[in-house]
């Protein structure tokens, strides 16, 4: 019995503290709302970098929107590398190119065939690209390769990561092992399919 009259005070003191703090126009600290949001963004994060396939012929988007420009255009069952978290119904990619795709339009990786060979690709970044042992700008630099010159990629769909910068990065295995930008999810592509 008196164990319940004091859970009881404890109750209507947590209930005159909120009142008490809801009048005063006052919030609870930021670093608890901060923790709170973050087991969620961790969450959302995770799946920048994964492999998802096209479930029909859809058009990649330089915004996220269907009446954004078409960058592109992918087959059935063509693998993309997922660039952000995705919004509105539209996610970025960052290969095989970068764009922006419709969500409904992806499916899981595991059971479709990947392309075979097709790891050439050709420069389209007019004052070429510099090669990076880590993707990233401040990196060691391992080499360049001009506008128009090809690369072959480690991986097809190719290995990608998001930088910090949110750059996306491509790993090549010619003219020299490292990492090459492909961009910003939503901008031009600095790299291409070989003829």
């Amino acid at each position: 019995m008196e164990i319940m009259q004091k859970n009881n005070r404890l109750q209507v003191s947590a209930g005159v503290l909120a009142v008490a703090i809801a009048t005063a126009g006052l919030s609870l600290p930021a670093v608890a709302e901060t923790e709170a949001a973050q087991p969620a963004q961790l969450a959302q994060g995770s799946i920048i970098g994964q492999c998802r396939a096209v479930n029909k012929k859809v058009s990649v988007y330089k915004q996220a929107s269907t009446t954004g420009s078409i960058v592109s255009t992918l087959n059935p069952d063509t693998r993309v590398t997922l660039a952000d978290t995705g919004s509105g119904g539209f996610i970025g990619i960052s290969s095989p190119v970068s764009g922006y795709v419709q969500t409904a339009n992806l499916k899981p990786c595991t059971g479709t065939t990947p392309p075979t060979g097709n790891t050439c690709r050709r420069v389209l970044q007019p004052l070429g690209l510099s090669i990076r042992k880590e993707p990233s700008p401040t990196a060691a630099y391992v080499g360049g390769v001009a506008n128009l010159a090809r690369v072959t990629l480690t991986t097809n769909p190719a290995t990608a990561r998001l930088g910090a910068d949110g750059r996306n990065w491509i790993q090549i295995a010619s003219p020299a092992a490292g990492w090459v930008s492909n961009g910003f999810p939503g901008g031009s592509s600095n790299l291409t399919l070989c003829p």
